[in-house]
């Protein structure tokens, strides 16, 4: 049902496409609508001295522990210290997987209270989750108040390049990009960015007199390259802000380079929303509506500029926690003042968060390729590997319900991406890793 539903919306007419666009826009506001105020002001929010909070943290183990059966464990826990949170064991995708339904506050009386998502995340493994809406609410307005604090105004138009679907991977000319009403703002294919379509997104950049831009920042790094190779800029956005994905500093400089404008990136995950972002100096500070850790390999914390994995507790998810969260990603964080004036622990670097790409016959750089292994049914991991120009492969680590049917769906998606390209699949014992041990989900071997 869902293939057909999709299928009948990329050959759908434009202005079909806008209207259920906002109506999915509408659909997604009744999660995202708060009570909150629109604002938030950045700087004082980043002025809590005390990073751990004792009283809440208990408070919200206390709430977990009575109300959500996965956490019953944790009833009569003690809290008073750092130590005695890190005594609580990691969360881990594998334990969402198997008990996701345990997670459920029991003051949910319905799932449709709750956000579903779902996400492939670095290793390709498919991963449904939920999340509490008072989490997205405070997010959205998070989000509005740091494009304020980079000097956007958000009343006014935006441009965003994410991984939407506008139209077929095959099309050949404009639009590539569709317009929501309800949001101001000119969503962006970033699928479509190549040699010979990056000045239609210029021109149409021109004509939208967008005041800002968001999204992924392969899509921006992209567009940056090709308009520094044939000596163009632009100079219409007062910063572009992105997010879901990480950005070299050579890739940052460019961006900045072509669109005269600052770059300002954010860190955060669809299980636990945003959890970081950018200052003036170029690091990563914890959002104080969160609480993250730097664990080695054994679960141990690490000290200050020491790699290891972050691990987060969003303390606005109440209806479906995630306490002491492993993400999967790498970073390095440091407990000292920045010197910027926010007042947070902050991350120096981002390990494994740097989309890679697959280059096809036309020469589009094409990422976010997590999204054609959501179909598989049954797999531990998935890795793609670009063997050549004309092809891919798509290893798999089969779980025990491991359904072969299922694959043909994540290939037929595949060459949805990447256009005429020979894709196959085939099931491994094991995928090839970073010498960090972790898992690099696409591998361009060209």
């Amino acid at each position: 049902m869902k293939d057909i539903i999709h299928n009948l919306y990329l050959n759908s007419p434009f202005i079909v496409k806008r209207i259920l666009a906002n109506l999915e826009a509408i659909r997604r506001d009744r999660y995202r609508k708060s009570d909150i105020s629109n604002q938030i002001d950045f700087q004082k929010m980043f002025e809590r001295t005390s990073y751990f909070d004792a009283n809440r943290i208990r408070n919200f183990i206390h709430e977990a522990s009575n109300y959500v059966e996965y956490y019953a464990f944790l009833k009569g826990c003690k809290v008073d210290s750092i130590q005695d949170f890190e005594k609580i064991p990691l969360l881990t995708k594998q334990k969402i997987r198997e008990n996701n339904e345990l997670f459920i506050s029991h003051k949910i009386k319905e799932k449709k209270e709750l956000w579903a998502g779902s996400s492939s995340g670095s290793t390709g493994q498919p991963l449904k989750y939920y999340r509490d809406k008072k989490s997205i609410n405070i997010e959205r307005v998070q989000y509005n108040s740091f494009y304020q604090y980079c000097g956007c105004n958000i009343n006014n138009k935006r441009i965003r390049i994410s991984g939407v679907k506008i139209a077929n991977f095959q099309r050949k000319k404009p639009p590539y990009w569709l317009y929501i009403d309800r949001y101001k703002q000119m969503q962006c294919s970033a699928y479509h960015i190549s040699k010979n379509t990056y000045r239609d997104y210029l021109e149409m950049f021109k004509k939208t007199g967008a005041e800002y831009a968001t999204g992924f920042p392969s899509g921006w790094a992209a567009l940056a390259e090709l308009m520094i190779d044939n000596d163009l800029t632009y100079s219409g956005f007062k910063a572009i802000i992105t997010d879901s994905e990480g950005l070299t500093l050579e890739q940052k400089v460019k961006v900045e380079k072509a669109f005269n404008c600052p770059v300002y990136q954010t860190y955060g995950l669809g299980e636990v929303g945003m959890c970081a972002v950018q200052c003036k100096n170029g690091h990563y500070h914890i959002l104080p509506t969160h609480y993250v850790e730097i664990v080695d390999s054994e679960g141990n914390s690490v000290a200050d500029g020491i790699e290891g994995e972050i691990v987060v507790t969003d303390f606005n998810s109440s209806s479906h926690p995630f306490i002491r969260y492993a993400t999967g990603d790498l970073g390095i964080m440091f407990h000292d003042d920045c010197g910027c004036g926010f007042k947070t622990p902050y991350f120096t670097e981002i390990v494994g968060r740097i989309e890679d790409y697959i280059l096809t016959k036309d020469d589009r750089k094409v990422t976010r390729l997590s999204l054609i292994v959501k179909p598989a049914v049954g797999i531990k991991e998935s890795q793609i590997i670009q063997v050549s120009k004309d092809e891919i492969v798509i290893n798999v680590v089969p779980d025990n319900n491991f359904d072969k049917e299922s694959m043909k769906i994540v290939v037929k998606t595949a060459k949805e991406f990447v256009g005429d390209m020979n894709v196959s699949w085939q099931a491994v014992d094991s995928l090839e890793r970073m010498p960090s041990g972790k898992l690099k989900f696409l591998v361009r071997k060209i």
